[in-house]
Parts: structure tokens; C-alpha cells; sequence
């Protein structure tokens, strides 16, 4: 394995976890780099739209936090050529788990996203005692329902941001790479005309990704809760952790129906956030290969 750091850039993202695109092309690209800090970094390029467009490789990356990567790590990315790094942990989370490990001359942009609500409360009390009978199965759906409305100044500045084309390529990330980070990357997707039923490929691949640390997780939390707990239905305690750390795309619907249901449309969401025309269309004109 060690072997892989020195080979060029090309081939080391021939490596990482399966893809389930719908071409071949797509399928044959394994968009996904293995680091060993951190198991969720992945390209979005390659995708299709509905126009007949494909997402430029190598300008845009999403990724679980960075904090624990390594010098050969680091050494990837400064030859993926990385220029940008949008973060959107809060400042108590980056105090808990550290400041991302960035070569040198990449820029660091804080765009926080707040877990101060009901959802995240509820979560991380769970993730704290393995009691998880408070995080029934949909509330993986409603924390996407609610990000696009916490998560609307970082989000609009997220998008604002890559109407710069200057600033590529560029990775965005939270904790785990899922949620905050999956709800972006939906929006992303969809402003760049990526039919659905790719977003949901792209959000599914982090079970792909993550599935020894998650696997390993529940265990954990589950013999956490047995050994803490003597009045927990058990095995629907291990149901709820398991639907927590096994992601389904029904999910990342919450963020869909959310969006349609109060907006009407993407394209009026992006309205909402203030989002010019002419900033989304130098998104897509940075992001985007015309066929």
C-alpha cells in the first residue's frame, strides 16, 4: 500500500470504493481517493446533466474532516493541486477535533454550520450513550429536511464561492462527510442540472466509503448501550444506530421535498439565497464540459 502515495494522481484515483453509476463511463471512473485519515474524500466529477454536460474530474471535492490526515496524505493532496478548503464544522467542533492538516498555501474557508438544534442535540446525546431510542429512522430524514434552512447563509456563500474561478479546485467538508456535507453536495448537483437519481448514487457512495468505520461504530454504540442500560429495548436500540450510520436515499430526500415544498424549486431556492443568474451560471460554466 505504500507504494500508492508515489504514483501519479491518474492512477490513484483509479483506486477506492465502488461506484454504481448508470454508464459505463461513469462506472469505469472510481472517483474516490483513498487517505489514511480519512476515508470519505471523493471527486464529484463525471457526473452527467440532464443537458448532456459532464462535471469536470479534479475541480471539486467533498469530505469528511481532515483533521487526522497524514504526511502522505497531505502529499496527495498538494498533487491533486487543492487549492480551496470550505469547512463547515463550527468552531467547537474544529476545538474537539482539531484544525484540518492542510499543506501549505491552501486556503482554509470557514463556513460554519451550526449544530445547535433539536436533531443534533438528540444525536450527539445518542452518540454519547448508545441510547439511540430518540433517533428513530426518521430523523436521518428530517436532519436533511432542516439543513437547507440552518445551513442557508454557509450554503449561499458556499455556492457564491464557486462562481470564482479562481479558487478551484476546491474540497468542502464536515465531520463525516453525510450530512452537512451530503446536503451540499446535493444542492451543488442540482444547480449544475445533475439528474436525481445521481445525487443519491453520489450520497449512497459514502456507505461504500465509511463501511468498515461504520460497522465498527455500531458495534460500539450498541455494546455501549447493553452494558449501560438495563430498561432498552436492545434490538430495536441496534435498529435505530444501524439506520443512523447505514444511510438510505430516502434521506437526502428530506432535502428534495423540503426545497420543493416550500420553494417550489431548486432554482427558486438558489433565488432565496440570493443567488444572482449570472453567479450560477459561472458556477456552471467552472464546473461544467458542454457536449
Amino acid at each position: 500500500m505504500k507504494k500508492m502515495f508515489y504514483l501519479p494522481v491518474f492512477l490513484i484515483l483509479l483506486i477506492g470504493c465502488k461506484n454504481k453509476e448508470n454508464t459505463s463511463s461513469q462506472e469505469a471512473y472510481k472517483r474516490t481517493i483513498q487517505l489514511a485519515g480519512q476515508n470519505n474524500f471523493r471527486d464529484l466529477g463525471n457526473y452527467s446533466n440532464e443537458k448532456g454536460g459532464v462535471i469536470r474530474k479534479h475541480l471539486i471535492y467533498r469530505s469528511g474532516t481532515l483533521s487526522k490526515i497524514t504526511d502522505q496524505d497531505k502529499a496527495i493532496i498538494k498533487e491533486l493541486g487543492i487549492k480551496t478548503v470550505i469547512n463547515f464544522l463550527t468552531k467547537e467542533e474544529i476545538a474537539k477535533r482539531g484544525s484540518d492538516n492542510l499543506p501549505v498555501n491552501v486556503k482554509s474557508v470557514y463556513l460554519p454550520i451550526s449544530g445547535d438544534n433539536d436533531e443534533a442535540s438528540t444525536v450527539l446525546n445518542a452518540r454519547q450513550t448508545g441510547d439511540f431510542s430518540k433517533v428513530p429512522v426518521e430523523l436521518n430524514y428530517n436532519i436533511h429536511k432542516i439543513l437547507p434552512e440552518v445551513g442557508k447563509d454557509s450554503y449561499y456563500q458556499f455556492l457564491k464561492l464557486l462562481a470564482d474561478s479562481t479558487i478551484y479546485p476546491v474540497l468542502f467538508h464536515c465531520s463525516h462527510g453525510v450530512h452537512r456535507t451530503g446536503t451540499a453536495a446535493a444542492l451543488l448537483l442540482s444547480l449544475l442540472e445533475v439528474p436525481w437519481s445521481q445525487i443519491e448514487t453520489d450520497y449512497l457512495l459514502s456507505n461504500e466509503c465509511r463501511k468498515h468505520e461504520s460497522e465498527m461504530r455500531i458495534e460500539q454504540l450498541d455494546s455501549m448501550a447493553r452494558q449501560g442500560y438495563d430498561n432498552l429495548d436492545f434490538d430495536k436500540n441496534r435498529e435505530y444506530i444501524e439506520a443512523f450510520y447505514l444511510l438510505e436515499s430516502d434521506y437526502i430526500l428530506g432535502t428534495k421535498r423540503h426545497i420543493e415544498e416550500t420553494y417550489g424549486s431548486f432554482d427558486k431556492y438558489f433565488e432565496y439565497l440570493g443567488l444572482t443568474k449570472k453567479e450560477i451560471s459561472k458556477v456552471k460554466k467552472n464546473l461544467i464540459n458542454e457536449q
